[in-house]
């Protein structure tokens, strides 16, 4: 997870030095992330295409071979290959998601040796200063009394958490009395639903009602991912909640754009096939 979260700390880093907040910088890596993995996007959406595509087919050997799981299996194996089809190509982005996910929360727990570059010893010595626990988060040492004059007197400027008001550091567990630190974890589990709800339309539309366990995965994760949204962001700090409404609102936005492109494609294909018959 360390190594994950070099890169991530490096562009986070260089964009808050320019803009010295930690919210808009969020914002803005979250943003420039969706850009950069456009390209795997695309491929994701070619791979759903593709597959609509050879459904007719897809069908005539489920049909055929309804009676023997194995011999479809094989069969379907074959058409795939003759067609350049990857069944979980569609997978990939979510996979990369993952894991600049897993890298972000390493970023957002532990701002004092990412963003500020502040060694093992010396956040060791501000927790003793200010009293807190050898355990105690770094993001949540930051909101803690006493920390800035402990990080001026290191020769650093201390991070801005304020973002509209609400401090990034805090968490809803533990102030849950406190509405503002609600704001953007329901945000997150909102868009999340939206999302989810756009990625089973799309699954249904790809295969058709054709394939029971794509249409059975695209229902448990339905249900799934807003409640695995709901406890991340209700256990993490608010920041963590921040990325993951953006993000998933620009993933909405940016499957929105690819989505029509490709369908122009898809359409020019199915049409080079039919002149074809």
């Amino acid at each position: 997870m360390y190594i994950l979260a070099e890169p991530l700390a490096f562009l986070t880093r260089l964009i808050y030095n320019l803009i010295e907040n930690y919210g808009i910088t969020l914002i803005i890596v979250t943003i420039l992330i969706r850009v950069l993995t456009i390209p795997l996007t695309v491929m994701s959406q070619k791979s759903t295409a593709k597959t609509q595509l050879i459904q007719p087919e897809l069908q005539k050997l489920q049909q055929k071979y309804k009676n023997d799981k194995e011999k479809l299996s094989i069969e379907m194996q074959k058409l795939y290959k003759k067609h350049d089809v990857n069944p979980m190509g569609g997978c990939l982005p979510l996979i990369v998601q993952m894991f600049v996910l897993f890298g972000f929360i390493r970023v957002v727990y532990d701002p004092l040796r990412y963003i500020l570059q502040l060694s093992v010893d010396q956040i060791d010595k501000i927790k003793e200063a200010v009293g807190a626990t050898v355990t105690t988060y770094q993001v949540t040492l930051c909101g803690m009394e006493g920390v800035s004059e402990q990080i001026i007197a290191l020769g650093k400027k201390p991070i801005n958490f304020d973002f509209l008001g609400i401090d990034l550091t805090r968490m809803v567990k533990g102030n849950e009395t406190d509405l503002l630190v609600w704001i953007f974890p329901v945000l997150a589990v909102l868009a999340t639903i939206w999302s989810a709800q756009i990625s089973k339309k799309q699954m249904q539309t790809a295969n058709n009602g054709a394939n029971e366990q794509a249409q059975s995965m695209s229902n448990s994760m339905m249900t799934i991912m807003p409640i695995m949204t709901a406890f991340f962001t209700y256990t993490m700090p608010i920041g963590m909640s921040l990325y993951w409404f953006v993000s998933t609102v620009a993933q909405i936005i940016q499957q929105a754009v690819i989505t029509k492109v490709v369908n122009k494609e898809l359409e020019n294909k199915s049409s080079e096939r039919k002149d074809k018959r």
